[in-house]
């Protein structure tokens, strides 16, 4: 069920035209990447978060990165994300000068919890 929802929704609604509905995809994917990893947290999940880094929207790339230092958080998914942190880390160094402060501050305290 949750896997046709990811399919049916998720993959539709992440890119869509309003950012409070992309902002509720990225929350909710960050929630399932956590409590069901074995369903979720691999590549074809991940890349949807890596690509909404690049978001237009400063509240979309915050979500996205409090979701993704709630995975980095977990010692036993590092293994997981190596993949992940080598194909978006150029992105997410430069997000440290993001015209956002507020996302700003958030990639390093996330910079931070990757380097440990």
């Amino acid at each position: 069920m949750m896997n046709s929802s990811f399919r049916g929704v998720f993959v539709h609604r992440y890119r869509d035209r309003l950012p409070e509905i992309r902002v509720a995809c990225i929350e909710e994917l960050g929630m399932w990447l956590k409590t069901d990893p074995e369903d979720f947290l691999n590549d074809g999940c991940l890349k949807y978060l890596g690509w909404t880094l690049h978001d237009k929207q400063s509240p979309v790339r915050m979500q996205c990165v409090r979701a993704l230092q709630g995975l980095y958080q977990e010692k036993e998914f590092i293994g997981r994300l190596e993949l992940f942190t080598s194909r978006f880390k150029e992105r997410m160094l430069s997000m440290v000068l993001d015209k956002e402060a507020d996302v700003a501050v958030e990639v390093v305290n996330l910079l931070l919890l990757i380097q440990q």
